[in-house]
């Protein structure tokens, strides 16, 4: 016969069970308040890591086949192939381990945060077509590069300020900078190979270090009941 204390056992099992199975959807790793919290800015953290990654890996590809197309010869062949397999991992790595982590955030004041992250995307790409233009009317043509880089630079600068990504500090301002040392510095194809090699592996790195913080956010599944004791049952 079943006493009173094996019942009240019973009962407190099922009740840790239900319990168990309203555990909270998202269960992340140690990473910044920015991207582990419930708030529009927090979503749009993660949704700029993954949708701008995407777009970085893209610009990282077209500019290390272009510094691979400079260099020329076995080098610039080796350079292409080395990216390509860099490059296709990484997109593989942000398709399997990202995907459901970065949803469009709804409500007004994610409204305003994707008005503004859209303004400033179109910016800079309004930027990146006008620059070169300028810099080859002014008999530039080996700046192009440079010029296309460094609007990338503000954007990523604007974006930390907006949803907190302090990675991006760091590397706006390397993209702000660093083109404008090195067209004091450099010219000719030099100046294209040095510019497309590191632009494209600091985007490619900032890429992959933005699926890689996705990759610690996983929707939490409900567990099965615990298991009642012998007793229980």
């Amino acid at each position: 016969m079943t006493t009173k204390s094996e019942t009240a056992n019973a009962m407190t099992a099922k009740s840790e069970a239900a319990n168990a199975m309203t555990t909270p959807l998202i269960t992340v790793t140690a990473e910044p308040a920015a991207i582990n919290g419930a708030g529009p800015a927090a979503a749009w953290s993660r949704r700029v890591r993954r949708i701008g990654g995407f777009i970085q890996a893209a610009f990282a590809a077209l500019w290390l086949i272009r510094a691979s197309l400079a260099i020329g010869g076995p080098a610039g062949d080796v350079l292409i192939a080395v990216s390509g397999v860099a490059v296709i991992g990484v997109f593989t790595y942000a398709i399997r381990v990202t995907t459901g982590t970065a949803p469009r955030p709804a409500g007004p004041q994610a409204r305003r945060i994707e008005r503004s992250v859209t303004l400033a995307t179109i910016i800079e790409l309004v930027a990146a077509f006008v620059l070169p233009v300028i810099v080859i009317a002014m008999g530039h043509s080996d700046w192009v590069l440079p010029s296309i880089v460094i609007t990338i630079g503000p954007l990523l600068l604007y974006l930390d300020h907006l949803v907190h990504i302090p990675r991006y500090r760091a590397v706006g301002w390397a993209l702000t900078v660093g083109p404008v040392i090195l067209v004091a510095t450099m010219s000719g194809s030099a100046l294209a190979v040095t510019t497309g090699i590191a632009a494209g592996v600091l985007l490619l790195g900032t890429a992959a270090a933005g699926f890689h913080d996705l990759a610690g956010i996983r929707r939490a599944r409900p567990p099965g009941p615990a298991p009642l004791s012998a007793k229980a049952r």
